[in-house]
């Protein structure tokens, strides 16, 4: 009985928010000898850079390097409705924790940063670090590239989705604070 393969070219997979398709997959002797699958996979969302970035991982290190499939439809519906929702007494999000939002690969993280950070960017009060709208901006474009794929819809359209959702969040008044 042959073992059956997990990836197929074609496959589209998540590396830390970034959607890839795999164009390739060839077995390959490591280090202890033994040849083992490598998944060859490069950028499904075209930039004017990394266009020529090829990324390679074996087949066995796929769930080590926290590589995953697409979010499922039911899951995508699930962080769209997340992103409306007001942050119950979360604090604002440094620079530094944003990193662990990006780290988890999973979408409702990324949504969850992107509604903390959205908050902070509505108080007009308070400056929006340069830092923070580049994150802003990373976690905007994985966001939007998982729903596109996912739903089946342009780019802009999945945007649009997002930040319609966004602004329906109210930000937190001084008086709610202070309750």
């Amino acid at each position: 009985m042959s073992k059956k393969r997990k990836f197929k070219v074609g496959d589209k997979i998540v590396d830390h928010g970034q959607i890839h398709r795999i164009f390739k997959i060839k077995k390959i002797k490591g280090f202890a000898g033994k040849k083992e699958e490598h998944l060859f996979y490069k950028q499904f969302f075209k930039r004017d850079k990394d266009q020529s970035l090829i990324c390679s991982i074996p087949e066995s290190n796929v769930k080590e390097a926290n590589l995953r499939r697409p979010a499922s439809r039911k899951k995508i519906r699930q962080t769209l409705r997340l992103l409306k929702k007001k942050p119950n007494g979360e604090a604002k999000v440094s620079v530094a924790d944003a990193a662990s939002f990006f780290k988890e690969n999973d979408p409702r993280e990324i949504a969850r940063l992107l509604r903390l950070l959205w908050v902070e960017k509505q108080d007009k009060d308070k400056p929006f670090a340069t830092r923070k709208k580049i994150i802003f901006k990373n976690a905007m474009r994985y966001l939007t590239e998982e729903i596109s794929l996912v739903q089946k819809i342009g780019l802009k359209k999945a945007r649009q989705k997002i930040r319609k959702r966004l602004k329906k969040i109210r930000p937190v008044k001084e008086k709610e604070e202070n309750k």
